[in-house]
């Protein structure tokens, strides 16, 4: 090992699992401060990202999107085990009269400044119509750890029960109702970036009475799936904002899964003949392209209802400054004392 050149020896690490770059950082002072580094943070993702490794299925409550939403949220690195509570943000809107309100969440990362963001909306709606009154939207920088306040959502959000879950591009993508077709949605996406919001096209003849669409995300292609009481139909959008590339990847039909069966797609498989399937919140199964025909996917321990999310491990650090500087103040005291032991 002394002999290798440290551009091999980080071109090794940058391929190998958080957890043991965190046993290896122990190796030698100039692995512990390689591993550290900003940049190798950096490449290691990158590197997960392209190779399609380094990935997790996790697997847990229904509050948990990586980001944890509790009250107060909390951001979460489930590899490096580091966390960040989120600070106070107070609803700064006069409430409507007669109104109440529900909260949702995203997050995700902006390219552009480098930044993990956390994106909450808060919407008013009637009590009684329960029809859609306004909206407050706040925006936390991983950065600045710090929330602002910018130009409300100036439209609902029916469809996103509590959360975003697909972050793409460096936007959160959402289905909302279509103001010009009362059995039509559309996908809207706001960029983290620009903070503007912009329509992505929905494949084509996609009709929302009687009918349960959600928008989901698979091999980092956009996904529609539109379940009814006789089958589930996933769409995959191939190149991205492109309407024409709407691709029908599969429609599913009983006994394969049980009639109204919600389903998310969740990642294929390497050999891209099946599709992890979460069906109902209740159960993971393999789903056969080919034979269409599902093995399920047994989990010791599992709670009856759960939350299935595919995760690419990272040494995103979570640490603020002051952490850092206790850290390294409490050295320091223990370097002093040791020295007048002496």
């Amino acid at each position: 090992m002394p002999n290798l050149p440290a551009e091999i020896i980080e071109d090794i690490l940058r391929r190998l699992p958080v957890k043991s770059l965190k046993r290896f950082r122990a190796v030698a002072k100039t692995w512990c401060f390689l591993i550290d580094s900003e940049n190798f943070v950096k490449l290691h993702l990158r590197q997960s990202l392209i190779s399609n490794s380094n990935r997790n299925l996790i697997l847990g409550g229904l509050g948990l999107y990586i980001l944890v939403m509790s009250e107060p949220p909390v951001l979460w690195n489930p590899f490096s085990r580091e966390y960040r509570v989120l600070p106070d943000c107070s609803v700064e809107y006069s409430t409507p009269l007669d109104s109440y309100s529900k909260t949702a969440y995203g997050f995700g990362y902006d390219s552009r400044n480098d930044d993990y963001k956390v994106v909450r909306i808060v919407e008013f709606r009637h009590k009684i119509a329960h029809v859609w009154m306004a909206s407050e939207t706040k925006i936390y920088s991983l950065k600045s750890n710090s929330w602002r306040r910018i130009e409300g959502f100036p439209y609902p959000l029916p469809f996103l029960r509590g959360n975003w879950r697909v972050h793409l591009n460096g936007a959160l993508h959402t289905l909302v109702e279509d103001p010009d077709s009362i059995d039509s949605a559309r996908i809207m996406a706001f960029s983290l970036q620009t903070e503007k919001h912009y329509q992505v096209p929905m494949p084509s003849g996609i009709r929302i009475r009687a009918v349960d669409v959600s928008l989901d995300m698979i091999e980092g292609c956009l996904s529609v799936v539109c379940t009814n009481r006789f089958r589930v139909v996933i769409w995959v959008m191939k190149d991205y904002g492109v309407k024409e590339s709407w691709t029908k990847l599969q429609s599913i039909s009983p006994p394969a899964i049980e009639r109204n069966n919600f389903v998310k797609p969740l990642v294929c498989s390497r050999d891209g003949y099946k599709v992890l399937l979460n069906c109902d919140d209740k159960k993971l199964v393999w789903y056969d392209l080919r034979t269409k025909t599902v093995d399920n996917v047994p989990v010791d321990g599992m709670p009856f209802v759960f939350y299935a999310e595919v995760c690419v491990e990272s040494l995103i650090s979570l640490d603020d400054g002051e952490k850092v500087k206790k850290q390294e103040q409490k050295k320091e005291k223990k370097k002093e004392k040791i020295r007048k032991q002496r």
